[in-house]
C-alpha cells in the first residue's frame, strides 16, 4: 500500500511527541536510578540524583502539557483530521488519550506556568504549582504516553514520515501495547488519585 504524504502540522506534532518521550526516557532513567552515582560523577551523591529526578519530572509534565497546547501543537485538532484514514485502535487509543488529558489539564497547566516552563515571581504561585502534584494521578501520564505511541505508530502505518524513526515494530507487540494502555485506564478508573493521595497522607501521617 502506498502511504499518504504526511502534513505538514502532523509531522511536528510527531516531532514534538519525540522529543517529549526523550524527556520521559530521562525522567524515568533517573527515577528508575539507573545512573552512576560517586565523588568521581557528574551525580555526586543520592541527594543530586533525588532533586534531578523532581526537575525532570516538571520538565516532563511541561512537555507533555505542550503536546495539547491550544496555540501549538495542538493533538486534539490536528488529528481530528486524520483520523478517517486510521484503524480503529488508534481511534480508541486517542479517545484515551483526550480523556485522560482531559483529567489532568488544569493541574498540569498550573504546574508547567509556575514551576515549570515558565515560573512564578511569588512563593504562593510557586506553592501552588507544587500542590497540584496531588491533583494528578500518578499513572495518567503514563496511560497518556503509551496511548501516543499506539497512535503514532498507526500514523506510521499511513502516512510516510518525514522524519522516520529506526525499524518499525512488530504488530503483536503494538496489539500488547493497546492492550497495556486499556489496563493502565482500568487501573485509573478503580483506583482515582483521590483515594490513592489519602493512603499517602494516611501512611505518612504515622511518622
Amino acid at each position: 500500500m502506498t502511504k499518504l504524504p504526511e502534513p505538514e502540522d502532523l509531522q511536528m506534532l510527531r516531532h514534538r511527541f519525540a522529543r517529549t518521550i526523550e524527556v520521559w526516557v530521562a525522567y524515568n532513567t533517573f527515577l528508575s536510578r539507573e545512573v552512576f552515582v560517586g565523588e568521581d560523577k557528574i551525580c555526586l551523591n543520592n541527594l543530586v540524583v533525588e532533586q534531578t529526578t523532581h526537575t525532570l519530572l516538571i520538565a516532563y509534565y511541561s512537555f507533555v502539557f505542550s503536546l495539547f497546547d491550544p496555540s501549538a501543537v495542538n493533538f486534539k485538532n490536528i488529528t481530528e483530521k486524520v483520523l478517517p484514514h486510521l484503524p480503529q485502535d488508534a481511534h480508541e487509543a486517542r479517545d484515551l488519550v483526550l480523556e485522560q488529558w482531559k483529567n489532568i489539564e488544569k493541574p498540569l497547566a498550573i504546574i508547567r506556568n509556575n514551576i515549570g516552563f515558565h515560573h512564578s515571581t511569588s512563593q504562593k504561585g510557586a506553592k501552588a504549582g507544587y500542590q497540584n502534584y496531588a491533583n494528578i494521578h500518578p499513572l495518567a501520564t503514563e496511560l497518556i504516553m503509551n496511548g501516543l505511541r499506539v497512535f503514532f505508530r498507526r500514523v506510521d502505518g499511513v502516512f510516510e514520515s518525514r522524519e522516520p524513526f529506526g525499524i518499525a515494530p512488530d504488530e503483536e507487540d503494538t496489539v500488547a501495547l493497546m492492550a497495556y494502555v486499556r489496563k493502565l485506564n482500568e487501573h485509573i478508573v478503580q483506583n482515582p488519585h483521590e483515594e490513592i493521595f489519602k493512603n499517602l497522607r494516611a501512611l505518612l501521617s504515622d511518622f
